[in-house]
């Protein structure tokens, strides 16, 4: 199956997934109204959290099964919310983790509470969904060889966090790179991008439009692709993200050598109050370009 395809199976496969556990989360939320003297403890306000966001998200991740829809534009847009949620999900699973293992001392017990047991079935739950629509797309090839190289980018650049993760402790003591601005993003992306694509051509200028010509970071050229990097400082840039990446789509859509557009967006102090919706509003196709996909890195949702 194409892309398309997947994506509808994924998303199909999530709203049946969802189905089947439905009774299994409505226990649960009993569950919690049964936690009558423990409304304190920290434990019981993780697993509250956790099991009345999960309860409904994963109902509202899946209320519309068409794409393109309201909140899937394109199968690019589906996999990139898929890979944020999953995110999240992670994080859930971690934070019941460090529950258990703090009740457990606090208490000198050897197991954790049964809310903290129930809570872990319902992410795991999910997760397990996430993973299988996922290991489902890793099977699928893509329809060329350049699509596949511009889903290497795009992987590349979900995961620039990670990149950034790995360069805070020199392991013998030497000069740290630390990532602070836009700039040096770019210095950082450039060289994780050498190593997989032949030809990285720095800050290409683009045809202009109304007057405004854009540059983007890099061009590359086999892909005929094109990537801009943006850093975020505070929750008021995100209009200004969103208003500037609309101006520039425009540019290079009037660019005859580019098909694909990637956007990294570096928010690294989670500034951005609904990076999901930026992503949403942003990618997809646009006028005179096949495929613009925005990621914000690091991904929640």
């Amino acid at each position: 199956m194409d892309k398309m395809e997947w994506a509808l199976w994924g998303l199909e496969y999530m709203a049946k997934a969802r189905s089947a556990i439905h009774d299994d989360f409505n226990e649960a939320m009993g569950e919690l109204r049964g936690y009558t003297g423990a409304h304190r403890a920290s434990w019981y306000s993780s697993c509250k959290n956790i099991i009345t966001t999960l309860y409904h998200f994963s109902m509202e991740f899946v209320g519309d099964t068409h794409i393109p829809s309201e909140r899937f534009a394109s199968p690019e847009v589906f996999e990139n919310e898929l890979t944020n949620y999953r995110a999240w999900v992670q994080t859930m699973a971690e934070e019941l983790d460090r529950e258990d293992q703090k009740y457990q001392a606090d208490n000198k017990v050897d197991g954790p509470p049964f809310l903290v047991t129930v809570a872990r079935r319902q992410v795991g739950s999910t997760a397990a969904a996430i993973d299988y629509v996922a290991s489902k797309k890793s099977q699928t090839p893509s329809a060329n060889p350049m699509e596949a190289d511009v889903d290497l980018v795009l992987g590349l650049a979900r995961r620039f966090h990670e990149s950034v993760l790995s360069l805070k402790d020199h392991p013998h003591n030497g000069t740290v790179f630390i990532i602070k601005d836009e700039w040096d993003c770019q210095y950082l992306f450039q060289a994780i991008l050498a190593a997989y694509i032949p030809d990285v051509r720095n800050e290409e200028w683009n045809p202009s439009v109304a007057g405004s010509s854009a540059r983007c970071e890099f061009y590359l050229k086999p892909l005929r692709a094109l990537v801009e990097l943006k850093y975020v400082r505070k929750a008021t840039d995100a209009k200004k993200i969103k208003s500037e990446l609309a101006t520039d789509f425009l540019d290079y859509g009037k660019n005859p050598q580019v098909d694909h557009v990637i956007c990294l967006v570096y928010d690294p102090g989670h500034a951005l109050k609904n990076p999901a919706a930026v992503q949403a509003d942003l990618s997809g196709p646009k006028h005179g370009l096949a495929r613009v996909d925005v990621v914000i890195s690091p991904p929640r949702s």
